[in-house]
């Protein structure tokens, strides 16, 4: 017989219960600053140091799948947040920036989000906050399959 806790100890569970909270929590700063989704912040973030990669970059760099990003990538630009451009080396391939109006809309997000890791990381010391970003990091990895 199992012996019945108030706090479930198994790691996954707790990273679980915590990544639902903090996502609800981001999504209510999000929506009350810049106004975007997360997904789209994500994107925002990502092409703020990597303008003009690839669909497949874009997708491997958000953590979204081809599909999810294809669908995201139209929206934004139907919204004037980001542009496609064709490859100069691979007619094939199609290059995604942001747009002047993509630029102003990710500075907002990093506001969002400065705030939002400094409630985020308030009682860490630095050495524990990248103890945490080390363990985060290691945790996919090790579970990569």
């Amino acid at each position: 017989m199992a012996i019945a806790r108030t706090i479930d100890r198994r790691l996954f569970f707790v990273l679980d219960r915590t990544f639902l909270k903090l996502a609800q929590a981001a999504d209510r700063t999000l929506s009350n600053g810049s106004g975007v989704s997360r997904s789209q912040a994500a994107v925002l973030i990502y092409l703020g140091y990597h303008d003009g990669c690839t669909l497949s970059e874009l997708a491997e760099g958000t953590g979204r799948k081809n599909a999810a990003i294809s669908g995201l990538v139209d929206r934004m630009e139907a919204a004037d947040l980001i542009l496609r451009k064709q490859s100069y080396g691979d007619r094939r391939q199609r290059m995604v920036f942001l747009s002047d109006k993509g630029w102003t809309m990710r500075e907002a997000v990093m506001l969002d989000f400065r705030d939002f890791n400094t409630k985020l990381t308030r009682g860490l010391t630095e050495a524990e906050t990248a103890a945490v970003m080390k363990f985060l990091a290691l945790s996919v990895e090790n579970t990569d399959i």
